[in-house]
C-alpha cells in the first residue's frame, strides 16, 4: 500500500502533483475541493484499496501543483494536460471522482475522455448549479477587481456575518465555512486565483448528459443533508437530464462526504 508520497508530472510549463493510493485493478482519478490537496483522499486507500488504484491529483494553486501563470487555464489546456498525464501513466480506462470544486474538474474531464470512463463519483459537486456571484466576480475585468477588493476587506465582512448569524439571517454553518476557508491573506489569494483562473473550467451539462446516456457511464452522486455549501438540490440540473444515476443523500456536512462515501463504496463493492 502506498504511503501517499507526492509525485510530480511536468508538461508545458506546468506541474501536476499527485498521490498514488491503493493497489486495486481499476484506475480512479480524483480531484479535491477548495483549500485542500489530493491528500484528502488518503482515507479512501483503506476503504477502496481492493477496488481501485487512486491517482489523487492536486488542483492548481493547491498542494504542490503549479500552473504556467502566463496562460489562462482553458478547457483545451486542461485537456492537453490530462491527456499527457494519462499517457505517461499508461492509463487507458479509468473512473473519475470529484469533491466540491473537484466536481467541476471531473465533469469537464469527462467531456474530453467519456469513451474511456467507466464510473463517475461526484460528492457535493461544484459546476452543476451555476452561481450568480461567481459569474459576476470572474467574467469581467471590473468584476475581478471588485472581487479582489472584497477579499481584501473580508475581516469587516466577517464581522457583519456574525451579526447576521445572531439575527438569524445567515446560517451558522456557512459562516463557519467562510471563516475556515477565507480567514487569512493566503486564503484570500487562493480564492482569487482559483475563482479567476478556473473560470473557463465550466462543464456543459447538455453535452455531459448526452455522453453519459449514450455510452453509458455509471454515475454516483453523494450529497449531505446538513451540507450548506453545496446542498443536494444543486445536482438537479444534471440529474434531470440523465436516464439513470445513483444518488445517496447522507446525514453529513460538506467536509464529511469523502470519508462516508468511501465507506459506502467499499461495502457496495
Amino acid at each position: 500500500m502506498s504511503k501517499g508520497r507526492v509525485q510530480k508530472f511536468s508538461f508545458d510549463g506546468s506541474v501536476i502533483a499527485y498521490r498514488k493510493l491503493g493497489a486495486g485493478p481499476a484506475i480512479l482519478v480524483a480531484f479535491h475541493g477548495f483549500g485542500q490537496s489530493g491528500g484528502v483522499f488518503m482515507p479512501l486507500e483503506r476503504s477502496l484499496t481492493s477496488q481501485f488504484t487512486i491517482f489523487a491529483v492536486d488542483l492548481f494553486f493547491h498542494g504542490n501543483s503549479e500552473y504556467n501563470k502566463n496562460q489562462l487555464l482553458t478547457r483545451p489546456n486542461w485537456y492537453r494536460l490530462m491527456d499527457a498525464f494519462l499517457r505517461t501513466q499508461g492509463i487507458t480506462r479509468f473512473s473519475l471522482m470529484g469533491f466540491s470544486l473537484g466536481g467541476r474538474f471531473a465533469l469537464t474531464t469527462l467531456e474530453a475522455f467519456a469513451e474511456r470512463i467507466d464510473q463517475l463519483f461526484l460528492m457535493a459537486p461544484d459546476g452543476i448549479t451555476q452561481n450568480v456571484w461567481y459569474r459576476l466576480a470572474t467574467t469581467t475585468t471590473l468584476g475581478r477587481k471588485l472581487f479582489w477588493y472584497v477579499l481584501q476587506h473580508l475581516p469587516l465582512l466577517l464581522n457583519v456575518g456574525h451579526i447576521l448569524v445572531k439575527l438569524g439571517l445567515l446560517e451558522r454553518g456557512l459562516m463557519r465555512f467562510a471563516e475556515l476557508s477565507l480567514g487569512t491573506p493566503n486564503q484570500w489569494t487562493l480564492a482569487y486565483q482559483s475563482w479567476t483562473q478556473f473560470r473557463q473550467i465550466q462543464p456543459n451539462l447538455v453535452t455531459i448528459a448526452n455522453l453519459i446516456n449514450s455510452i453509458p457511464i455509471r454515475v454516483h452522486f453523494f450529497t449531505g443533508v446538513f451540507d450548506q455549501i453545496v446542498p443536494g438540490p444543486y445536482i438537479l440540473p444534471l440529474t434531470g437530464k440523465l436516464r439513470q444515476y445513483e444518488w445517496t443523500n447522507l446525514e453529513a456536512r460538506h467536509n464529511q462526504l469523502i470519508d462516508l462515501a468511501g465507506i459506502i463504496l467499499r461495502n457496495a463493492g
